[in-house]
């Protein structure tokens, strides 16, 4: 494996080279070293320059709970954080094991920062999920998303009815998951009690997106594939009508 300075830098790891491994479905788009994908570069470019979604205002001092905790970005989010709680249903390699729909455990503002990256997609409830995170956040606290878009659906599709693995993987992209989101998903979000801001590689100088792999070099062909992904920080607000659970 190369180390030498090359075309291409994680911003994660700092590993250098001509390009990155392929990973399904992305060609050269998967860190050799530690197995970031372009997400999760993604994720990191817009916390480490982005002022208003930022380390500084998001995470610093903050307590966070990391839910479907990616080990690329836990390390990054301790370090900062005056609290860090990693979560999930099944895994036991975590600090707490909740269930990110129904979560009796935690009480209300419990946390500052929410992160759920590429886990609503498997969660029956979504809805019920997005509303518990508001709950326990603190007041104007924020959540950080990433769910699976098929390119260019206008809505979000599930169907309750698939629920065989081999069916799931046919229409949702994958045997766990139970839907695929669409360019709805922001308002989703919203009915939930957020101010959603979305960002994508755009929201990043050019040459940054090229050495960093922000954007998957080569767009894949699969009809579920997410090519062009978004990351969607919602901050919360006080609901209208009623408590905001």
């Amino acid at each position: 494996m190369t180390t030498a300075t090359g075309t291409v830098e994680c911003n994660i790891c700092h590993w250098q080279g001509n390009e990155f491994q392929n990973e399904s479905g992305h060609p050269q788009a998967l860190c050799p070293n530690c197995r970031s994908e372009a997400r999760h570069r993604l994720l990191m470019a817009a916390l480490a320059n982005l002022d208003t979604v930022g380390f500084a205002n998001l995470v610093q001092d903050r307590r966070v709970l990391h839910f479907a905790p990616e080990r690329v970005l836990a390390n990054f989010l301790r370090a900062r954080a005056d609290e860090y709680r990693s979560a999930d249903f099944a895994r036991r390699d975590v600090d707490l094991r909740l269930d990110i729909s129904h979560m009796p455990e935690v009480a209300d503002e419990s946390f500052d920062l929410v992160v759920a990256c590429d886990a609503l997609e498997r969660v029956e409830y979504d809805r019920g999920a997005m509303r518990e995170i508001h709950r326990i956040l603190s007041p104007r606290g924020w959540t950080i998303i990433t769910v699976p878009q098929k390119d260019n659906p206008a809505t979000v599709f599930v169907d309750p009815s698939v629920t065989k693995p081999e069916d799931r993987e046919r229409m949702f992209g994958r045997h766990d998951h139970r839907r695929i989101y669409g360019d709805d998903f922001p308002e989703i979000l919203s009915e939930a009690g957020f101010d959603v801001t979305a960002i994508s590689e755009q929201s990043l100088p050019e040459d940054m997106v090229r050495r960093h792999v922000l954007f998957p070099p080569v767009l894949s062909a699969r009809p579920l594939a997410t090519n062009h992904r978004k990351l969607f920080f919602g901050r919360k607000r006080r609901l209208v009508s009623g408590p905001s659970v």
